[in-house]
């Protein structure tokens, strides 16, 4: 008695799984084309939410006091001549004020003149003209000074000049002191908007 074995159910079954798969892949690539169709125009399938934050902030002109060092230390004057250090008050700078001090030593009277003259004062008083000051210690061993000051240009001098044999050593200090207004901020307001 002969068997017959038929090879064509497992080629039918074949078939079926070719079919499936096939339908799975198509399925599937659709799935995928249709994903990135919707992203890519900012669909809804992923909504992606973000905050901004708004900051709002107002201003003002608020006075600061600052301090400016003019000279601290030791400085020597040379016989018949002089130092000086300039000044600058500017148009926005108030209420300002040089103050400092000195305590000279050198030669027979341990001696010092200390002026402060605005430019036009300095310039005749370098060339021997007679010259108005806001400060004139004398000739002194030691001393201080508070002058106000509006807005120019100053000069604070150590002179020496009337001494043709001796040079001195002044240990000094002096600073300016003045007022400014400064943009600050005074208030601020956040605003959080989620979209």
């Amino acid at each position: 008695m002969w068997l017959t074995v038929s090879s064509a159910p497992t080629t039918q079954t074949k078939s079926h799984t070719t079919r499936n798969v096939a339908i799975v892949v198509v399925v599937v690539l659709i799935v995928v084309a249709c994903a990135y169709a919707a992203l890519s125009a900012g669909g809804f399938i992923l909504v992606q939410k973000r905050t901004i934050t708004t900051v709002t902030y107002s201003t003002a002109e608020v006075p600061q006091m600052f301090s400016s060092n003019v000279v601290n230390g030791t400085i020597t004057v040379s016989k018949g001549n002089y130092e000086y250090y300039p000044i600058i008050v500017s148009g926005d700078e108030y209420n300002a004020q040089l103050s400092g001090s000195f305590i000279a030593s050198g030669g027979s009277g341990n001696d010092i003149i200390v002026l402060i003259m605005d430019q036009t004062s300095f310039i005749n008083w370098q060339n021997g003209h007679q010259a108005s000051d806001y400060y004139n210690s004398g000739q002194t061993t030691t001393g201080a000074f508070s002058v106000a000051l509006t807005s120019g240009t100053y000069y604070l001098v150590y002179s020496n000049a009337f001494s043709i044999i001796s040079s001195k050593n002044v240990n000094t200090q002096a600073s300016l002191d003045y007022t400014q207004n400064v943009q600050t901020i005074v208030s601020y307001t956040t605003a959080y908007v989620t979209t």
